[in-house]
């Protein structure tokens, strides 16, 4: 299975400690980092039978630029995971990337998420929250999900994507003219006329 996991990790390095282990135990694993991408640049992933998608929580959501990134490459039929770290307790995280897949018609297969130290916005005057997370455990937990997932969704991923890229080969050597076709397809069916 080929994947690739985009993330961001800004303050305290939480979400690249899961990425950086992934990528330690599965060395086939390609990851970008959206801090390097410029801001109308876009990787295509259009090889992977697999793309993640990790970042810290903030204010609730998954990072901004993590999110734009993700609505210029996901396309239809694309199957993804995501990995969080927050700081607060376990709400249901990642709604804003599944809408985002969803618009593109994209899949999100499994998640994991985890506590990391959080000093944002507030949390900063009390001296953070999640002092000590990622624990060695909760990386390792990690690797764990993404071993699991490999296992169980790697041959059926690979089939998925050998499937579309028959299909949409097909449709590119066979167009299907536009909407006006569509139109006269649709009265000569209505008509009787083939």
């Amino acid at each position: 299975m080929k994947t690739v996991i985009l993330y961001r990790s800004k303050h305290h390095g939480n979400t690249k400690k899961l990425v950086d282990a992934i990528v330690a135990a599965h060395p086939e694993v390609d990851t970008i980092d959206v801090a390097t991408l410029g801001k109308n640049e876009y990787p295509d992933l259009s090889s992977y039978h697999c793309i993640g998608f990790a970042s810290g929580i903030y204010y609730g959501k998954f990072d901004a630029d993590l999110r734009r990134v993700a609505d210029h490459v996901l396309q239809a039929g694309d199957k993804v995971f995501l990995m969080i770290t927050y700081g607060g307790a376990s709400k249901d995280y990642g709604k804003d990337m599944a809408a985002i897949a969803q618009l593109k018609m994209a899949s999100i297969v499994a998640t994991h998420g985890c506590v990391g130290f959080d000093t944002w916005g507030p949390f900063k005057l009390v001296g953070g929250m999640g002092k000590g997370h990622p624990t060695a455990e909760e990386v390792q937990g990690a690797v764990d999900f993404y071993d699991t997932f490999e296992r169980d969704y790697g041959e059926i991923l690979v089939n998925e994507y050998e499937k579309r890229a028959k299909r949409l080969a097909w449709e590119a050597a066979h167009p299907r003219g536009g909407l006006l076709d569509d139109i006269k397809r649709t009265a000569k069916k209505i008509a009787g006329k083939r």
